[in-house]
């Protein structure tokens, strides 16, 4: 292995680990939200949403994310975004927390909780980029999806115990939630840092012709130009719109009494099963990746999406909950792969901030149909599982879009430049 792989791998796991504890327990927000905040539907829809619609911010901001080194877009977006999230630890003040559960703090507290999360959301976009572009500089495409999925896995290690930890701990102490934002604000800020010491294969700076996307119109100039980077966009923005709805009405299912009404060790615990389905199958789909490229492993991973909103509409008990996690597990751990290694396999190294800029940006677009179509859905119709079977439904079509893309690599130079 070449040496500059060897040190950006070395950072790469020492970061992905706090960046498994802050990404495990952020994960937890709409569970935590719904059952110890009481928030409504609608609240919960804006607060799970708020990630998702805040990546649409790379049009705004693109152009200095372009004209920004990566170290520097680390520190700074790690310390404006995500150190923030550890005022929730106000409420552990006892005044604070007394004024919280009168009539006013139950109305502006969760305001307040929505405004902390859509910061650390924000924070996301230069992170991701700068992230991912160092990565797609660094690894070679003959060993990235193997290294990346080889580091994540001690990241989703680090996610279960957390998560599993959180659980055990809400039980006891349900009022001891502000606690998983301050060492969440911490993990986050720490990961960042790690990562910003990387060694840079050559110094990331804009060239003048270099495409920024900080408009619509940027955006599709790329989609338009790669139409297999344009497939494999919509796939993802197909699946991304089912994924967010379910996520919008899966803690009205776990939580609320009339449904499964989950303990806190369930609710938190399940997500550490998650992460070590994560832990266990992502080297394996990291070497798959490289073998069969994103395509294919997007839509086997979407067909195991539907089997799993099938699991979780029948599930009756904290056993078949269970169940139906581990099948999430496995499903999401190859996505997350295809999520992260995908977009920048279908660029030069020149062009890897921009279509991860892209795939970035795009986010807000399937969060702003599904969250509200979830939360829709849910509220109108009484039952989240309505929610389940429209997810299913996009995941079906996502599969067969990623199963059109074929078997092999991303990028293909002769296609894309019969597509020019």
């Amino acid at each position: 292995m070449p040496e500059i792989e060897r040190q950006t791998y070395n950072f790469h796991v020492k970061a992905i680990l706090f960046e498994g504890v802050f990404g495990g327990l952020m994960w937890s927000t709409g569970e935590i939200a719904r059952k110890a905040l009481g928030v409504d539907t609608l609240m919960l829809t804006l607060i799970v949403m708020a990630p998702a619609v805040a990546q649409g911010a790379v049009l705004f901001f693109g152009g200095w994310i372009s004209r920004t080194g990566p170290r520097r877009l680390l520190r700074r977006a790690a310390t404006l975004g995500r150190l923030p999230m550890a005022l929730v630890g106000l409420l552990l003040v006892p005044s604070i927390a007394q004024w919280s559960k009168t009539e006013e703090g139950l109305k502006l507290v969760p305001w307040f909780f929505l405004v902390l999360v859509t910061i650390q959301a924000l924070a996301m976009v230069p992170i991701t980029s700068a992230w991912n572009g160092v990565l797609r500089g660094n690894y070679t495409d003959k060993r990235r999806g193997s290294l990346f999925g080889n580091a994540q896995r001690w990241g989703s290690l680090l996610s279960g115990i957390t998560t599993l930890g959180a659980g055990v701990w809400l039980h006891y102490s349900s009022d001891a939630f502000p606690w998983i934002y301050i060492i969440a604000a911490v993990a986050g800020w720490f990961a960042c840092l790690i990562f910003a010491r990387v060694p840079l294969r050559s110094r990331e700076k804009s060239a003048v012709d270099a495409p920024r996307i900080d408009s619509a119109s940027a955006l599709w100039k790329i989609l338009k130009q790669d139409r297999r980077f344009f497939i494999y966009e919509l796939g993802f923005v197909l699946y991304g719109t089912g994924f967010m709805a379910l996520i919008t009405a899966k803690p009205i299912w776990t939580v609320d009494a009339e449904f499964l009404a989950l303990s806190w060790p369930v609710l938190l615990g399940t997500k550490g099963i998650v992460s070590l389905a994560a832990v266990l199958l992502t080297p394996y789909f990291g070497r798959t990746i490289d073998r069969i490229g994103p395509g294919w492993l997007s839509g086997g991973a979407f067909c195991g999406l539907m089997v799993y909103s099938v699991l979780l509409a029948v599930a009756d008990s904290a056993t078949s909950y269970i169940v139906a996690e581990i099948v999430f597990g496995i499903s999401m751990s190859a996505v997350i792969l295809a999520w992260n290694v995908g977009p920048i396999s279908f660029a030069t190294v020149e062009q890897g901030r921009a279509y991860m800029a892209v795939h970035v940006a795009l986010v807000c677009v399937r969060g702003l149909i599904g969250h509200p179509i979830g939360g829709f859905l849910a509220e109108s119709t009484g039952d989240p599982r309505y929610v389940f079977g429209f997810s299913m439904l996009m995941w079906m079509i996502a599969a067969g879009v990623m199963f059109s893309l074929g078997k092999g690599p991303a990028r293909r130079t002769e296609e894309l430049d019969s597509d020019r």
